[in-house]
C-alpha cells in the first residue's frame, strides 16, 4: 500500500510519466551527481503550443489526448539515463546526466522527429506542436537545479514567441 501510494505521489496519472514531485526527487540527486563529478547536466524545457485550441475546439477529452501524446513523445527522448516529467499544466521536463554539447542537438531532432511522427499516426484535425529550449552546461558551486530549469525555460520561452512571429509573417 505504501508502495502505492508513493506511485500517487511521483507519476502524473494523465501521462504516466513523473510529475513534479518525482521530478524533484530523482533531478535533485542526478543535480548532485553531476557537481560532484564535474560532468555536464543536460535540461530541455518544452511547453506545449495551441493546448487551448484544442480544448476550446475539440474538448478537453481531446486536450487530454494531446497532452498523452506529447508525453510519449517526451518519453520516447529520455533513454540513456535521462528522466522526463510532466512539470506543471502543458509544460513538461527533460534531465539527463553527463551529457555533451551534441546532446541537446540530439534531443530537440529526436523530439521534433517524433512529434513529425506522432501527428502522422493520429490522424487529427489538429496538430500536436510544442517548444524545447535545451541546456548542456556543467553544474557549478552555488548553481541550483531551479537556475538551470529558467535558463532553459527563457531559451524554450524565446523559441515560442519565434515561432508565433513566424506564423504570421507567412504569406501563402
Amino acid at each position: 500500500m505504501i508502495a502505492e501510494l508513493d506511485k500517487l505521489y511521483v507519476i502524473d496519472p494523465l501521462c504516466n510519466i513523473y510529475n513534479r514531485n518525482g521530478f524533484i526527487r530523482t533531478a535533485d540527486t542526478m543535480f548532485r551527481r553531476c557537481q560532484e563529478a564535474g560532468s555536464k547536466l543536460l535540461i530541455s524545457f518544452i511547453d506545449m503550443d495551441g493546448l487551448k485550441m484544442i480544448n476550446d475546439n475539440y474538448g478537453h477529452k481531446e486536450g487530454d489526448f494531446a497532452l498523452q501524446r506529447l508525453a510519449a513523445v517526451i518519453s520516447e527522448c529520455c533513454r540513456s539515463g535521462r528522466i522526463c516529467a510532466r512539470f506543471g499544466g502543458d509544460e513538461f521536463i527533460i534531465l539527463g546526466e553527463n551529457a555533451s554539447e551534441e546532446d541537446a542537438e540530439a534531443v530537440e531532432t529526436a523530439f521534433y522527429s517524433q512529434l513529425e511522427n506522432i501527428n502522422i499516426l493520429i490522424k487529427k484535425p489538429y496538430t500536436i506542436d510544442a517548444s524545447i529550449g535545451t541546456v548542456v552546461t556543467e553544474v557549478s558551486e552555488g548553481q541550483t537545479l531551479f537556475q538551470l530549469i529558467t535558463q532553459a525555460d527563457e531559451i524554450m520561452y524565446e523559441k515560442k514567441k519565434r515561432k508565433k512571429t513566424s506564423r504570421y509573417l507567412r504569406r501563402d
